[in-house]
C-alpha cells in the first residue's frame, strides 16, 4: 500500500547524488547541447548514409515487404573512430565489436573523468556497471558475411558484455549488468544503480545506456506497427502527432551516495530523491501503457521521496508523439500529479523528443543530462515542434 504524502516527511533515508556524465546525442554536443534546445533547433535528420543503401529498404507503402517508409532519424554520423589500444583491445576484436560496446567505453572513461576521478582508483573496488541496451544490429550486418566469425564475435556482440567489458578494463567488482526493459532499458539501470548503492551493495555505479543504428532491421519492424512518424517529427502533445522518429546515441552518469560525495568532495551536478519501477501487468493491449498503473507508480515515488506534488516546478515526460502513448501518460500525470496542485498552478511538462527524437533504450539520457543543465542555468527550453495542443490530452 503507498503511503500518502506528509509534509515534511522523508522516507528516503539515502540519496545518490550525480556527479559527472558523459553523452553522445545527434547533432549536437556537450557545449552545445543546452543551447540548442534553448534555440528551439530540430537535430531530426536522417540516418547517416554510410550506415545502409537506404533506397533499397525504402517505400512509401506500409505494406510493401521488407522495406520502411521513412529512415527519417537523429544521427550521430561517424561511428567508426575507436582508439582500440587505449583500452587494450587488438584491432581485430574492435572491428568485431558492436560499436555500441566502444562508445559505451569511451563514455564511461569521459564520465570518470568529468567527475574528476582517476579510473585507476577504482580497481578493485565494489563500483557497479549497470546499461541498458536492447538493439542487436552489428550481429545481424555479421550474419550477412558468415566467414568474418571467430570468437570475438561472440563476446563482441552480447549484450551482457557491453557491461561487463566496463568492469573487466576498469577492473570494477560490482554488479554488472546489462538490462533491456525496451524503451525504459537506459531508466531501469538507472534505477538498479541506485538501488545498488543506497542498499551498500555498491560504492558507487556507472550507469547509462546506449542505441545505434546499424542495420535496417528496426525500421522495417517499427514502420509495419504503423509507430513511426511519415512526418518525420516527433510531434509530442501536439494535435499532428503521427508517430515518433527513432534516434540513435547514448550516455554513461558516475553516481555515488550523497553523503559519501559530500565528504570526498565530489562535484554534485543533481541529487536524486527517489526511484521507482513497476509493470503494467493485464492491459487492453501488449504495447499499449497503462494510465491506471502509471499514475500508481508516480504517487508512490513522490510519496517514498517526500516531495509535495505541488512543489514541482517541471516534468520531463516520455512524450513520444504517438496517438496512443502520450494521452495516456498525459492522463497518469494528471491524476498522480496535476489534480493534487492548486489550480492556479498548473503542472508545465514537456519532452525533449520534440527536439531530438526518440533514442530507444537510450531516451532517459537524452532528458536527463538537462537536470544539471536547468540547475545550472535556471532556465528551460522550447519543443522545436509544438504547434498545436491535442484536444486528445483532455
Amino acid at each position: 500500500m503507498t503511503k500518502p504524502y506528509i509534509a515534511g516527511a522523508r522516507y528516503t533515508q539515502k540519496r545518490v547524488a550525480v556527479i559527472g556524465f558523459s553523452f553522445r546525442f545527434p547533432g549536437t554536443n556537450s557545449r552545445q547541447y543546452w543551447e540548442n534546445l534553448l534555440a528551439s533547433r530540430d537535430l531530426v535528420t536522417k540516418v547517416e548514409t554510410s550506415r545502409w543503401a537506404q533506397e533499397a529498404f525504402l517505400h512509401p507503402q506500409q505494406k510493401h515487404p521488407g522495406t520502411s517508409y521513412t529512415f527519417a532519424a537523429g544521427s550521430i554520423e561517424d561511428i567508426s573512430g575507436f582508439d582500440a589500444g587505449f583500452f587494450g583491445i587488438s584491432p581485430r576484436e574492435a572491428m568485431l565489436m558492436d560499436p555500441q560496446q566502444r562508445l559505451l567505453l569511451e563514455m564511461s572513461w569521459e564520465a570518470l573523468e568529468n567527475s574528476g576521478i582517476r579510473p585507476s582508483s577504482l580497481r578493485g573496488s565494489p563500483c557497479g556497471v549497470f546499461i541498458g541496451i536492447a538493439s542487436a544490429d552489428y550481429s545481424y550486418r555479421l550474419a550477412d558475411d558468415l566467414a568474418v566469425i571467430d570468437s570475438s564475435v561472440a563476446t563482441g556482440n552480447t549484450a551482457s558484455i557491453a557491461a561487463n567489458r566496463i568492469s573487466y578494463i576498469f577492473d570494477l567488482c560490482g554488479p554488472s549488468m546489462a538490462i533491456d526493459t525496451a524503451c525504459s532499458s537506459s531508466m531501469v539501470a538507472f534505477h538498479q544503480a541506485c538501488r545498488s548503492i543506497l542498499t551498500g551493495e555498491s560504492t558507487q555505479a556507472l550507469t547509462g545506456g546506449i542505441s545505434l543504428h546499424l542495420h535496417p532491421y528496426g525500421f522495417l519492424i517499427f514502420s509495419k506497427a504503423s509507430m513511426l512518424s511519415r512526418r518525420g517529427k516527433c510531434s509530442v502533445f501536439d494535435a499532428t502527432a503521427d508517430g515518433y522518429v527513432r534516434s540513435e546515441g547514448g550516455g554513461v552518469f558516475f553516481l555515488k551516495d550523497y553523503d559519501q560525495a559530500l565528504a570526498d568532495g565530489n562535484p554534485i551536478l543533481a541529487v536524486v530523491a527517489n526511484t521507482a519501477v513497476n509493470a503494467d501487468g493485464r492491459k487492453s493491449g501488449l504495447t499499449v501503457p497503462s494510465p491506471k498503473t502509471q499514475a500508481a507508480l508516480l504517487v508512490q515515488a513522490y510519496a517514498m521521496a517526500g516531495i509535495d506534488p505541488a512543489s514541482i516546478d517541471y516534468l520531463e515526460a516520455h512524450g513520444t508523439g504517438t496517438a496512443v502513448g502520450d494521452p495516456v501518460e498525459v492522463q497518469a500525470i494528471g491524476k498522480a500529479l496535476g489534480q493534487r496542485r492548486p489550480l492556479d498552478n498548473p503542472l508545465p511538462i514537456g519532452s525533449v523528443k520534440g527536439n531530438l527524437g526518440h533514442l530507444e533504450a537510450a531516451w532517459k539520457l537524452e532528458q536527463m543530462v538537462q537536470v544539471p543543465c536547468i540547475l545550472d542555468r535556471g532556465s528551460q527550453y522550447c519543443s522545436s515542434v509544438f504547434k498545436n495542443y491535442s484536444r486528445n490530452m483532455e
